[in-house]
């Protein structure tokens, strides 16, 4: 199950590689405008929004979109703290959605959905509960699923915070290296 999550999450970001790479090389204009033009609209403080709200709530609006604004906009000037701020950000949204899916397995239909699966996996979760967020956290699948699962599971919050902190942030910082160089895997100078 570990290897096919593996596998599954160095496939996905082989494809947004590519799909970065070859967007950024037929479009880098265009995409610099439109940056450009988000940057000037919401600013640093609306993406940090967006991603609290998209990291926190399962949605399919993943952080990279985020991360490639960055990268094509003036904010690349000073890339380091933005993808850092925006890496802290995401690891305070996990751990809202790790709240609600605590909140969620109060409910009855919420433990009868989750209650088999925690009752026959209760020691691999124990065991492996960090490993799982760890993953959860760098792949490109949502973040906030992660999380909220852990919630509902009863895994340790500490267990939760230190995967996400140790896992997350460094995504983030390798996820945004990927995205501003695969613009130059196609460029001829």
């Amino acid at each position: 199950m570990i290897q096919q999550n593996l596998i599954k999450a160095f496939i996905g970001v082989l494809a947004l590689i590519t799909v970065m790479a070859v967007l950024g090389f037929v479009y880098e204009d265009e995409m610099t405008a439109v940056t450009t033009w988000v940057v000037d609209r919401v600013g640093f403080l609306g993406l940090a929004v967006i991603l609290m709200v998209t990291d926190t709530l399962v949605t399919p609006f993943p952080p990279d979109i985020l991360l490639a604004v960055i990268v094509k906009s003036p904010l690349s000037d000073n890339w380091p703290v933005y993808v850092g701020i925006l890496g802290m950000v995401s690891v305070v949204a996990g751990m809202t959605g790790y709240g609600i899916g605590r909140w969620l397995g109060h409910f009855r239909w919420c433990q009868r959905l989750f209650g088999e699966f925690k009752e026959d996996h209760r020691n691999f979760l124990r065991k492996y509960g960090f490993w799982g967020v760890a993953l959860g956290s760098v792949t490109p699948l949502p973040y906030s699923v992660t999380c909220w699962t852990a919630g509902v599971l009863g895994i340790r919050w500490t267990k939760v915070l230190a995967a996400s902190a140790l896992f997350r942030v460094p995504r983030f910082y390798a996820y945004y290296w990927l995205l501003s160089t695969s613009g130059s895997l196609f460029s001829t100078g």
